[in-house]
């Protein structure tokens, strides 16, 4: 799907964003000999279609199309045949146009260097919005042709479109390298089109990254250049990056004075679709401000602007908006008029169903205001059966992102649903087959292929969830269900997650695996309320918390705080109030084991406050990804191994220098050494003292990625990794340990998420003694980080950071740790006593609360 998002979802930004397209050499236009002439129709579309003004060439290519046919020019009528395919790809599904460009591509007519390099160009332009590893293959062979053919400013620009796929595919050095480069050019080319597309883009993914005020100094170069070149399209882009930087700096009213000032300098009828999106993002912004009722008056003219048009994904995405607008006013027959109507829309694109479960959730959460309960289970039900047929052949990590985030959205509604109606296991379930299915995905491996001719399987699911869509006869969702279940049983998935997303356990099996003085709180984050369910030996219950929108922002600021390693008493009683205070069983119990959601993954729940003390002084705190894990955990087998060994350790950064560094979300470059960590070495030679001989130690420039995955790992009980890390936010996959560089070239140092997931473990315990290994995308996959693919890799329980580590304050806590370890504490409580050292030094949480226990807190080493 689209890359470049709104809040709202994401933005299809093909006709205001492409960026490329092949000028008619002048020397063939010079023989134009009328007006009529088809050369020259060409050349002024391609002249059109060079500024981004795709909607006014398509119908001069489509003339000039016709007239080559007609003289029998098949060469240049396929150049111009594709070079209309960017106002289709509006609105017509991707994957067929690809399909088609790959047929084109492949016919003895596209042999001509010219027309072989357009139909390049056209696919790489789609393809950045559908899969960004495939637009940059693309564009790497389009910077290769226009050299060679000494088309220069194609060659700039097809560099810059490799640094967008780039910075989609998470490669952020590499990405801001190639647009800035491009960028550059373009001035220098004086190439004010391009200028305008690469500011653009670079300006959104700042957005996207949070840096609000440096996108609008570089979005602002790309308004203020495309209104002083003449004949560039409107930066629609810029423009509307722009209006979310405002949003993300909460000044409202100058991103509505932007959208107005938008909005009458777009009169033309050719703009509808920029008309669209202005008025979409002022919806937005009035759904910032909770003024509803402008909310569905902007969506209903965007609405009115996407029917025009036909504009399926427009009425998709945004009558679903509308819909919650109208729920907001307690509109709900409009709410659900206007639902129903985005729902027909996307059978339109039976290929891109990718918004349907989250309209069926919005339609299931309408019909249960209106009273219509059963109606309403039936379409969340729906909504899941959905999400599971779409999972099973998304075609990129986009729309696969895409899905897990509905996924959420909707199993919230339902939890909701089910705890108001008293239905508290089957909440239960509902959370934890859906947690499943997010952590499954988040963890597996996918091979995204190519779009390809769909097989009669792929066919037959398609015709199912059309079928799904369009009828509440139950029976078809039990025989979707079962064509997913058994093409999952094909996968083979025996992973934790896997099973989790299968078989979620029953809320007595859970109970059964609960010690007495243990409490699971699974927390739901929702609007306008969350909840939590409060799970002991004996009892369940759930609770009524604020909404998602206020835990969030207090958790993020409150993070903020502690990383700045400063403290705050009254954000920290705060948070408490809201998190924990209303749990009854709290009181009681002093293990308690949060399975957490949204920010709170990020949440260091040790440093909360209650009656002027952390809480860490009075209750042990760790995490599970699910309590069907935490179950499965304690389902395991023990190792029966006669050769099992005690202890690994493993210090790779050990000569001195400086004692602190900060770590960046993407690999340092290769000749970029991180900085040294001299405390390891002593951290991992004194926690060894606590183990039997024989340990296994590895310091220096023998600490290797090769030396490390080389050992009997699956005969230690204990791995200790004191290293570098980093957390790629975007590609989790990518989220890595730093071991030493190889001096045989045998390995690139990152032992990333997907090669932990291949370990073979019995561990009791890891300990990631490296810089923000608990960290994960939030929102989308909130789980998938270093810390979870470990305990998928076969560790019973693994030590995780939050943040970047001080070396000393590090090396201390964790001999403490192990101390307390050998002394027969669960490593739960181990950890514990070791923060607590710490935090009655009078350090601040900065130094001790990043660490958190994932998997089963009540093990011992």
């Amino acid at each position: 799907m689209f890359p470049l998002k709104s809040r709202a979802g994401y933005c299809f930004v093909v006709v205001a964003g492409s960026a490329a397209c092949l000028l008619v050499a002048c020397a063939v236009r010079s023989h134009a000999r009328h007006s009529g002439d088809p050369v020259e129709l060409l050349a002024r579309a391609d002249n059109l279609s060079w500024k981004n003004q795709w909607i006014e060439a398509a119908p001069v290519y489509a003339e000039a199309e016709r007239r080559f046919t007609l003289e029998h020019r098949l060469s240049e009528a396929l150049y111009a045949h594709v070079s209309q395919f960017i106002p289709r790809a509006e609105s017509e599904p991707l994957p067929q146009l690809l399909l088609e460009l790959k047929g084109d591509l492949e016919s003895p007519i596209a042999q001509p260097a010219e027309t072989k390099l357009r139909i390049l160009v056209i696919e790489g332009m789609i393809e950045t919005n559908y899969d960004a590893s495939m637009a940059r293959v693309t564009w790497e062979r389009v910077q290769e042709l226009s050299e060679h053919q000494g088309h220069y400013l194609l060659m700039a620009r097809a560099m810059g479109e490799q640094g967008i796929a780039a910075f989609l595919l998470g490669d952020i050095a590499n990405a801001k390298k190639l647009t800035l480069r491009a960028w550059v050019t373009a001035k220098y080319l004086h190439d004010p089109a391009a200028h305008v597309r690469y500011a653009s883009v670079y300006g959104a993914g700042l957005v996207e990254l949070g840096r609000y005020e440096e996108a609008i100094h570089v979005l602002d170069e790309a308004i203020k250049t495309a209104k002083e070149s003449s004949g560039v399209a409107y930066p629609t882009i810029a423009v509307n990056s722009k209006i979310d930087a405002l949003r993300g700096l909460h000044r409202y009213g100058n991103a509505l004075a932007l959208a107005d000032e938008t909005i009458q300098r777009l009169p033309r009828g050719d703009l509808d679709a920029h008309l669209f999106q202005i008025y979409t993002s002022k919806g937005e912004v009035y759904e910032d401000l909770n003024n509803w009722n402008e909310v569905a008056h902007q969506y209903g003219q965007a609405l009115g602007y996407a029917r025009h048009l036909s504009y399926w994904r427009g009425i998709v995405q945004t009558g679903g908006l509308m819909a919650q607008a109208y729920e907001h006013e307690n509109r709900l027959a409009e709410a659900l008029t206007s639902v129903d109507e985005a729902i027909r829309a996307n059978t339109q694109l039976p290929q891109e169903l990718y918004f349907s479960p989250r309209n069926l959730s919005i339609k299931a959460e309408i019909l249960a205001r209106m009273g219509r309960a059963a109606e309403s289970h039936s379409l969340y039900e729906k909504s899941f059966a959905l999400v599971d047929s779409l999972l099973a052949t998304a075609p990129t990590p986009n729309v696969e992102r895409l899905l897990i985030t509905q996924m959420k959205q909707g199993y919230a509604g339902y939890f909701e649903l089910l705890c108001n109606e008293g239905h508290i296991p089957a909440a239960f379930r509902t959370i934890e087959r859906a947690r499943g299915r997010i952590e499954s995905q988040a963890l597996a491996s996918h091979a995204f292929t190519a779009p390809h001719v769909p097989n009669a399987q792929e066919k037959e699911i398609t015709r199912l969830n059309l079928k799904l869509i369009e009828t509440d006869d139950p029976k078809v969702r039990a025989e979707l269900s079962k064509a997913l279940y058994d093409a999952e049983l094909q996968l083979d998935d025996s992973t934790l997650a896997g099973k989790t997303a299968r078989r979620p356990m029953d809320l007595k099996h859970v109970q059964e695996h609960l010690g007495p003085t243990e409490l699971v709180l699974e927390y739901v984050l929702n609007e306008p309320q969350s909840y939590v369910l409060a799970i002991t030996k004996e009892s369940v219950h759930s609770y009524q918390l604020p909404a998602e929108k206020m835990i969030n922002r207090l958790a993020a600021q409150y993070r903020k705080v502690i990383r700045d390693k400063k403290t705050d008493p009254v954000l920290a009683q705060q948070l408490f109030k809201s998190l924990l205070l209303p749990v009854v069983e709290y009181r009681s119990k002093q293990s308690i084991i949060i399975v957490p959601d949204g920010d709170l993954h990020l949440l260091p729940f040790v440093a909360l406050i209650s009656d002027g003390s952390y809480v860490l002084r009075d209750h042990t705190f760790s995490v599970s990804p699910s309590s069907t894990v935490l179950s499965l955990l304690r389902d395991r087998e023990p190792s029966t191994r006669q050769d099992t060994l005690d202890y690994v350790g493993v210090a790779a950064w050990t000569l001195p220098g400086p004692s602190e560094m900060r770590v960046g979300m993407m690999p340092p470059p290769p000749d970029d050494r991180p900085q040294p960590l001299p405390e390891s070495k002593e951290e991992v030679e004194t926690i060894a003292h606590n183990f039997a001989p024989p340990s296994t130690i590895l310091l220096g420039s023998d600490a290797t990625e090769s030396r490390f995955k080389a050992l009997p790992l699956d005969h230690y009980r204990v791995l200790h990794l004191a290293l570098h890390g980093y957390a790629d936010l975007e590609y989790p996959d990518r989220s890595a340990l730093i071991f030493a560089p190889s001096t045989t070239g045998g390995d690139d140092g990152l032992l990333e998420v997907r090669e932990i997931r291949d370990l073979h473990l019995n561990a009791r315990l890891v300990t990631l003694s490296a810089c923000n290994t608990g960290v994960g995308p939030i929102g989308e996959s909130d789980i998938a980080n270093l810390g979870n693919a470990f305990v998928e890799a076969g560790a019973e329980s693994v030590v995780t950071t939050l943040w970047e580590l001080e070396d000393r304050s590090t090396e201390k806590l964790m001999t403490g740790f192990y101390m307390s370890l050998s002394q027969g504490h669960s490593e739960g409580e181990a950890l514990r006593l070791a923060q607590l050292e710490l935090e009655q030094l009078g350090l601040s949480p900065y130094y001790w609360a990043s660490f958190e226990l994932v998997g089963d807190p009540a093990e011992t080493i």
